[in-house]
């Protein structure tokens, strides 16, 4: 990955250091497999560094292009975090997540990893334009996959829910009843 995200501890007095970094498309294409096509992104990190560890602050903010979860297409989404990491010197093994080894031989960090990974955590679950903003011709050409014709509705409406349930093919009928519930 790129020298820009790796920080030089050994050279470091300690105290508090501060870096500070501007995160674009650049860094999202480096990383496989990344749900995040683009970025501006402005991460703060701010580092006590001391004789037996490291606590790295950061703060994330900016804005990051997702897919739209409703329509696909793509559009920003602002983000707002701020996490912490401790780099621990020695040469135990821990299992902790926020906790990480630094081992003797080593010089410097790399925070590429914790970037992209507190990035991903501020996203929400469901990623959705703002109401009114999805594309409309996308929801159309959705709908037609989940909504029958018009010629077949009123032989629809004599039959029971269950009845159009079984019918239709079973994995897009949650997908209609979340549909018909936001109606």
């Amino acid at each position: 990955m790129n020298e820009d995200y790796k920080i030089r501890f050994s050279s470091l007095k300690d105290g508090i250091h501060d870096f500070n970094y501007k995160v674009g498309k650049e860094f999202f294409e480096h990383i496989e497999y990344s749900e995040i096509k683009n970025a501006e992104l402005d991460v703060n990190v701010s580092m006590e560094k001391s004789s037996t560890m490291m606590i790295l602050n950061f703060d994330i903010t900016g804005k990051v292009e997702v897919m739209c979860d409703r329509c696909t297409d793509d559009f920003f989404l602002d983000v707002k975090t701020n996490d912490e990491l401790i780099y621990k010197f020695g040469d135990e093994d821990m299992n902790d997540d926020k906790v990480i080894i630094v081992y003797p031989n080593e010089i410097e960090i790399d925070i590429t990893h914790p970037i992209y990974e507190f990035t991903m955590l501020s996203l929400p679950n469901r990623r959705l334009h703002k109401e009114g903003e999805c594309n409309a011709n996308m929801l159309k050409e959705m709908d037609s996959y989940l909504l029958v014709s018009d010629e077949n509705s009123e032989q629809i409406n004599d039959k029971s829910e269950n009845e159009i349930e079984q019918e239709i093919d079973p994995r897009w009928s949650a997908l209609n009843k979340l549909k018909n519930k936001n109606k």
